[in-house]
């Protein structure tokens, strides 16, 4: 460890070269707190550590550790520094740096919380460090004082770097850097630092905790003081209850800022989670400006230090969030969280997001029910009963595909001479060892042999979950603009997780149908079809197309490309083109001249003229190349792609045809999966 540095080595120094700009590629710290890199850009900066937090694990899988380093451009202010979050998913991974030491950091993300400006590391995130006492004084270079990294494949640095750690070492006021006693001691006490962090379900009376909630309804202002309603969508027995059916509501409180107490309310005038599952925070002084004036209704939030105690009736907790009255002031005890940036998400967070996505694909189930009985559907008794009936037939139905698949036969599943076709070596696709199915076959309904009554009976299935390889060529698409290809959704905090499809059963019932779900962030993905045609002329017949549905992650595969705004980012329309270009060749010029033509047909008709005599263009030399469209002919090259197919549930009003259920059915469809334009 290094000691406190006097200060009038740097004045020296100073002197002789105090406007040296960092390396190219760099900002000084001074520039990247006044907001020179934007939030969510990247940075490469160089600094002198001042002080370390011990690495200690996150409730996820990462290790964590803080930096907080400084340069010569804010030496005259001993309190600021750059604060530098690294996570890691080894602990050997975690750089230990000594104070003075010197730290280069290569491409970390700038991020901006509690509107100060910090970095965050990122996995392609580079750090070198340089022992303080090995920096030998310029213009010499500090190789020698460079040590291994901690991680080996990491990138090293260059002559210029070297240089400029010994010119920024030697120039720079060290008075703001602990000595090696004091600098242990801070580390030391950072590992003794107490998880106060609790669920809703596990407060109780006289704490003081941390919590991660997501706030229900708009702060309430009550005059020096914020309330706010909060829920981690954990259950507490001690909490308000808060009952779907408005006659339920009978526990009082007073001072109740929202009349949920009233006897007449009507049931959507609570937006929170029902139950036992909210929990109201009363916030005092600074906290509660901080939440009337920066805190919105759906925002998450991590509430410190809050204090909890039964309330003024003395039978629900509530939460106190207070004003620090000593001389150690930790400031607003409000954080609130980013459910946008993946790298640095709390994995508490997450947690809670999805108990919260669970929660409302619960409730939204269970209001389809009460409305179902409120209109005079329910069936009283008999509802179990089709509850039951549904619940077994996920299981009849593996063993019907299962015995479908095997009643295709070993014909249908022999490998295709492929060697006459001229496949696309463009188009890549999984499972190429797999045997190849004609289309027809892909096409033709799976029977399903079972005994009613004592007689065998043959059935035939809706659809089957099953996978293919087929050789095909394009026939059209879906929509009929690329432009429509990439389309937008509503951007949520459900996005964050892993597991979520990005449905948009996610989206609230009440933004349908109105201009809410227009507003905040979107999110573009993929979402677009293909006709395709068996490529083998002699297995050619009636059924020897189907369309594919391809959504955003099998697009993504596919064209190697992140959906955007096609209409706003020509550029991307453009490689788009290109790509598909090489998968269905000019079946686009093909389209977009039919199109022409029907046109100027509407055109000659609306003006009594004779209908155009142009001759089609001449085919191409390959016959198998060669596909009619309209007055045009396609021209591509068959390619190999895999193929599943499975079945959607969608409405159906005649209960003869409702085979999936109450007022439902199945439909079969097919989707493009594993296959890539390379």
């Amino acid at each position: 460890m290094t000691s406190r540095q006097p200060s009038n080595s740097a004045g020296n120094s100073r002197n002789a070269d105090e406007q040296r700009k960092p390396p190219p590629g760099y900002h000084n710290i001074r520039d990247i707190l006044n907001g020179a890199v934007p939030s969510g850009r990247f940075a490469n900066v160089i600094g002198l550590v001042k002080d370390r937090m011990s690495a200690i694990q996150t409730r996820g899988v990462d290790w964590k550790s803080v930096l907080t380093i400084y340069d010569k451009s804010i030496e005259d202010e001993p309190d600021k520094g750059l604060v530098m979050n690294i996570f890691r998913p080894e602990l050997s991974e975690i750089p230990e740096p000594d104070a003075g030491d010197v730290i280069l950091i290569i491409y970390a993300k700038v991020q901006s919380r509690y509107n100060e400006l910090s970095l965050l590391s990122h996995r392609s995130t580079v750090i070198h460090m340089y022992s303080a006492s090995k920096i030998p004084m310029p213009p010499k270079s500090a190789k020698q004082a460079l040590l291994d990294p901690v991680r080996p494949n990491d990138r090293r640095p260059t002559d210029k770097e070297h240089e400029y750690v010994s010119w920024l070492y030697h120039s720079t006021d060290k008075s703001a850097i602990p000595n090696a006693a004091e600098f242990t001691i801070q580390v030391d006490q950072s590992r003794n630092v107490k998880n106060k962090f609790k669920l809703l379900s596990d407060i109780q009376d006289c704490q003081f905790c941390d919590i991660i909630v997501n706030v229900i309804k708009e702060p309430f202002d009550q005059i020096g003081k914020a309330t706010l309603w909060v829920s981690d969508y954990t259950e507490n027995d001690a909490f308000y209850k808060f009952s779907w059916d408005s006659t339920d509501i009978s526990e009082g409180r007073d001072g109740d800022p929202y009349g949920y107490t009233t006897k007449n309310v009507m049931p959507n005038t609570w937006p929170g989670p029902y139950g036992k599952r909210s929990l109201q925070v009363t916030c005092f002084g600074l906290h509660g400006e901080f939440v009337l004036n920066e805190v919105k209704a759906g925002a998450w939030v991590k509430l410190r230090n809050l204090q909890i105690k039964y309330g003024r009736n003395a039978n629900n907790l509530e939460g106190y969030l207070r004003e620090d009255r000593s001389g150690f002031n930790p400031g607003v005890l409000v954080d609130i969280l980013s459910t946008d940036d993946q790298d640095s998400i709390d994995q508490r967070l997450k947690d809670a997001v999805r108990r919260k996505r669970d929660y409302e694909k619960a409730k939204k189930k269970q209001m389809k029910s009460f409305a179902a009985n409120e209109g005079g559907k329910g069936n009283g008794g008999k509802r179990k009963g089709e509850n039951q009936e549904e619940k077994k037939n996920p299981s009849k139905m593996r063993r019907m595909e299962q015995r479908a698949q095997k009643a295709r036969g070993i014909e249908e599943q022999e490998p295709e001479q492929e060697a006459g076709l001229d496949l696309n070596e463009s188009i890549k696709c999984e499972n190429m060892d797999q045997p190849v199915f004609p289309v027809s076959s892909i096409l033709k309904p799976a029977p399903w042999t079972t005994t009613v009554d004592g007689q065998e009976t043959t059935l035939t299935l809706p659809f089957t979950c099953a996978k293919y390889r087929a050789n095909v060529r394009v026939l059209d698409f879906r929509p009929r603009k690329l432009e429509d290809f990439a389309t937008w959704r509503k951007n949520t905090e459900f996005d964050m997780l892993s597991d979520h499809s990005g449905a948009s059963d996610s989206e609230s019932d009440e933004d349908q149908g109105t201009l809410d779900r227009y507003r905040g962030d979107k999110v573009w993905e993929w979402r677009f079809s293909l006709l395709l045609e068996e490529a083998n002329p002699k297995k050619k017949g009636e059924d020897n197309s189907l369309w594919v549905v391809i959504d955003n992650t099998e697009a993504q595969m596919l064209l190697n490309l992140d959906a955007v705004d096609l209409r706003a980012n020509p550029d991307d329309l453009d490689t788009l083109r290109e790509q598909l270009f090489k998968l269905w060749g000019n079946l686009e010029e093909c389209k977009q001249q039919e199109l022409q033509n029907l046109q100027k047909n509407k055109q000659r008709v609306a003006a009594q003229q004779p209908p155009d005599s142009t001759p089609p263009r001449p085919p191409s030399s390959h016959p198998t190349q060669n596909v009619v469209q309209g007055d045009s002919v396609v021209s591509n090259k068959p390619f190999t792609c895999c193929i599943r197919q499975y079945g959607v549930k969608l409405p159906e009003s005649d209960p003869k045809k409702a085979n999936a259920g109450k007022t439902k059915r199945w439909e079969r469809v097919f989707g493009l999966f594993g296959t890539k334009i390379s």
